[in-house]
């Protein structure tokens, strides 16, 4: 059983469990170090002050599996070449002092209890940051400027105290080790991006199921959800897809994402969104060792064929799969506890997003030929995710849409009942004629007496196993 544990954690199948420990003291380097080393700034700056060897550095305290050590390239030297050597080691370093060797590859590398590896030198211009950890599995990743690269090399012996160990080698002369929670969020502070509005603060209402009017596209006064001028209809992420670093609450609308991870943080939501429907979240908690943010797509691919193991850790690398993706990042930058986030889905396909109800940022077009679902990654700076819910399209908003443009507009298939083929006879009690359509499907199969037991029972469409979301009732002419 232990060997079978282990094939499956080196090749990715094995659960990988958020491993949360009390927060360390920040890394320091240690006081023995290669003779060509200076260390100042708390020892916190490693400068080599001549040559281009003779610099192995070492942490001042062993490091957890799965914690980072994050490392900014202060000064680059034209002089040289190469970079930074990096890794770890199980020897203490106190029993290295005085007989440290030239390079930490392959001096220290060809000895039992070390293993490093090059950094190629593209990934260390001035001022970038980078990070390395290792895993239970002994394999170490690292990444750059918060985008995960992969693993680096494996072997790393787990079941040893490890110190991290960097050889400041080459062009690489001056590198300091960041306490991410204190400052890694402004290392990058030169790069213009735009700052989210201010976040508006509200009191949680209690959630409460909408419903809404026997009409099509009318909203009943009832529901106190809200988000701005929009009325919020229940909703929930999907179950039985999300990312591998992702867990819901009992009621499948709150995700977080483990906080040991910064991605692969995907939920869906549990059915498709309509032309012309809003979806609200709020975020609830932050985490400011990362950086980056927010991935919003839609996607016309059923939740319960994907699985999770095949979820990128970089979003972009979902259109490569053969359904229909399409999705942006860093819809918020820089995100804070409070800030609530609402995705359009427009009448033409457009797909825009408002932040604390400020003003519009189109994100991109979508298909909307094709039923789609949205999806978030909860990546980077974005710790956990509150679903507020989905505002329903209003009637108002097709009319308006019509009338400007001077044809019919895609529409929402659950406002227009009458052009669907559908049963005559309810498809449950087979006795009732059909007289109410199930929100948001669209789908006319059951009468109202046994769609609405259907609703609070099972919960979901007989015929496409969509969520219900509510009951409308219908009249014939």
């Amino acid at each position: 059983m232990k060997v079978l544990k282990k094939i499956k954690a080196r090749i990715g199948l094995s659960h990988k469990q958020g491993l949360h420990c009390p927060p360390a003291q920040p890394l320091e380097f240690h006081p023995v170090h290669g003779e060509n080393v200076m260390l100042s700034s708390g020892n916190t700056v490693a400068a080599r002050v001549e040559s281009f060897c003779k610099a192995v550095v070492f942490t001042h305290r062993p490091v957890r599996v799965n914690e980072k050590v994050f490392i900014r390239f202060v000064e680059k030297s034209e002089s040289w070449s190469g970079s930074i050597r990096f890794g770890f080691s199980a020897v203490d370093p106190r029993q290295l002092a005085g007989s440290l060797p030239k390079y930490a590859c392959p001096d220290l590398t060809n000895k039992n209890g070390f293993w490093a590896k090059a950094l190629s030198e593209k990934f260390a211009d001035k001022d970038s940051v980078m990070y390395y950890y290792v895993s239970n599995s002994g394999d170490v990743v690292f990444g750059v400027n918060g985008e995960d690269k992969g693993v680096f090399f494996s072997g790393v012996d787990t079941r040893r105290q490890l110190w991290g160990m960097v050889d400041v080698y080459g062009n690489s002369n001056v590198i300091e080790l960041v306490d991410p929670r204190r400052t890694l969020n402004n290392i990058r502070s030169s790069q213009n991006v735009p700052r989210s509005p201010a976040p508006v603060r509200q009191q949680q209402q209690p959630e409460v199921r909408l419903r809404r009017s026997e009409s099509c596209g009318r909203v009943a006064n009832t529901s106190e959800s809200s988000v701005g001028a929009k009325r919020l209809a229940k909703a929930a992420f999907h179950r039985a897809c999300m990312g591998q670093n992702v867990t819901l609450n009992s009621t499948a609308n709150i995700a977080a994402r483990s906080e040991t991870e910064f991605c692969n943080g995907y939920v869906f939501l549990d059915s498709p969104l309509q032309p012309g429907e809003s979806l609200a979240v709020r975020v609830l908690e932050t985490e400011s060792s990362y950086i980056g943010s927010l991935a919003f797509g839609l996607t016309g691919a059923d939740p319960r064929q994907v699985q999770r193991n095949d979820l990128p850790d970089d979003s972009d690398l979902l259109s490569q799969r053969p359904e229909y993706w399409v999705s942006t990042k860093d819809v918020l930058p820089h995100p804070q506890a409070g800030d609530q986030l609402c995705f359009t889905l427009g009448l033409d396909g457009e797909v825009t997003c408002s932040v604390n109800g400020g003003p519009l940022q189109v994100l991109f077009d979508a298909d909307i030929s094709i039923p789609t679902r949205p999806f978030i990654d909860i990546f980077g700076v974005a710790q956990k995710l509150q679903l507020l819910g989905v505002s329903p399209a209003q009637s108002s908003q097709i009319t308006s849409n019509q009338n400007s443009s001077g044809k019919s507009a895609a529409r929402p298939k659950s406002c227009f009942p009458d052009s669907l083929m559908t049963p005559k006879e309810c498809v449950i009690c087979r006795d009732n004629a059909v007289d109410c359509v199930l929100y948001s499907c669209g789908h006319m199969c059951m009468c109202y007496q046994c769609a609405t037991q259907q609703w609070s029972a099972a919960g979901e469409c007989p015929l496409c196993r969509a969520t219900i979301r509510d009951v409308i009732r219908t009249y014939r002419a």
